[in-house]
């Protein structure tokens, strides 16, 4: 019996045969759903990964919609799921889609679709800024009114684009009312002083994540004139001929904004004024705002406003001066808290709080809708605080 065996191993050995099986990949095109996407842009690339249920192998790789690419797996169970960021008009939008069990043998017919959802949130949002003035030099009491500045984070994963950002303060929920002026009011929030926008084609300025911009009132070098600090590294300053009319300072190389809304012209001369009592949005508007001398009357004489949909506004703060949560502006859907600086003069800023760090070391600022939790008072401003990047399209310096 042995000789048999041993005859039959010397045989099969002779005829090259080989106990393990031969595995032939198959190839799997995903199919993606995009009906749910709504107003959300559709994605050109969506990072597909494919788990396999009985080896735990993953496969991951881009997929291209317009040039379709095959996978080639071996033939199994697979979860699979598919996802990818995007941006439009400030708001960045995320992609999720999967699909639980999805058997990939090659003898199927066809496979199921992978439909995706989007969520939206702010790309665009407020990470430090200045607004109570600082101190001329040599003055103990002389406030200097001109070096106020926001500067604007780009929050998200996606490439988004600073064209057409619009910046205005609004008025108070509470002490305003327009509901017999327009109909649906609850769906607006409504500007009460001028409206700067950010010019642009759609694509000239883009913002990277982990970059920010800084929009001053004036892009110059206020730490010779005052005790504040050097904003010639501005990328948008907000000068135009009515301001430099109205007592502002001279042209730097920033690029102007553009004022699309003077609501309250004699207010220009304060150089984005209302110090320690106010609040602002940024917000990219969907529909056409008002021309000058349209504008809505309040029910307070000789207080007019332009109407903003509340789902325009891609962030919101708001400062106020006491501890009075009576005296706030907003509300809670725009933003639920408040921060507190000192008077006219302080030289503070305010600054988001970190949140968390990316693996490529961007840092992602907390934005949970409150002013209170989300920010702190910096007792000296600072732009591009965290080291964050500066756009590569901004190379200008004025020195003054």
């Amino acid at each position: 019996m042995k000789r048999i065996v041993c005859a039959i191993a010397f045989m099969a050995a002779l005829m090259g045969c080989d106990p393990t099986p031969v595995i032939t990949n198959v190839d799997w095109i995903p199919t993606i759903d995009e009906s749910a996407l709504g107003d959300a842009p559709a994605p050109e690339i969506y990072k597909v990964t494919l788990t396999n249920i009985g080896t735990e192998e993953v496969v991951s790789r881009d997929f291209i919609k317009v040039a379709p690419e095959a996978f080639s797996l071996v033939p199994g169970i697979y979860n699979v799921t598919v996802q990818a960021h995007g941006s439009l008009n400030g708001r960045a939008y995320n992609y999720i889609g999967s699909v639980s069990s999805m058997s990939i043998t090659g003898k199927e017919e066809s496979y199921p679709a992978i439909k995706v959802m989007a969520t939206a949130s702010s790309a665009l949002v407020f990470k430090e800024v200045h607004f109570n003035a600082s101190k001329a030099t040599g003055s103990a009491t002389g406030n200097y009114l001109k070096d106020t500045y926001f500067e604007i984070y780009n929050n998200s994963e996606a490439v988004v684009y600073a064209d057409g950002i619009c910046l205005g303060d609004p008025l108070s929920s509470k002490v305003y009312d327009f509901s017999d002026k327009l109909e649906n009011a609850s769906d607006y929030v409504f500007i009460g002083t001028y409206v700067w926008q950010i010019p642009g084609s759609g694509t000239d300025y883009p913002i990277q994540p982990g970059e920010s911009f800084i929009i001053a009132a004036s892009a110059i070098d206020h730490s010779q004139v005052s005790e504040s600090l050097d904003l010639s590294t501005a990328e948008f300053e907000c000068i135009c001929d009515k301001y430099k009319e109205k007592g502002g300072q001279p042209d730097a190389n920033a690029i102007n904004m553009t004022l699309i809304c003077t609501i309250k012209e004699s207010a220009l001369a304060k150089q984005l004024g209302k110090f320690t009592d106010g609040a602002w949005v940024i917000f990219y508007p969907s529909v056409p705002l008002r021309k000058d001398g349209e504008y809505l009357e309040s029910n307070h004489a000789n207080n007019y406003c332009l109407e903003v949909l509340k789902s325009d506004v891609l962030d919101a703060f708001e400062y106020l001066k006491t501890e009075n949560p009576d005296d706030k502006r907003l509300e809670p859907v725009l933003d639920a808290g408040w921060i507190k600086c000192e008077l006219t003069g302080g030289n503070q800023s305010i600054v988001r709080k970190i949140a968390s760090t990316r693996e490529n070391g961007t840092i992602v600022l907390q934005d949970t809708n409150n002013t209170t939790e989300d920010f702190e008072v910096n007792a000296k401003p600072e732009i591009r605080r965290y080291g964050v990047g500066r756009p590569f399209w901004s190379t200008w310096t004025t020195a003054q």
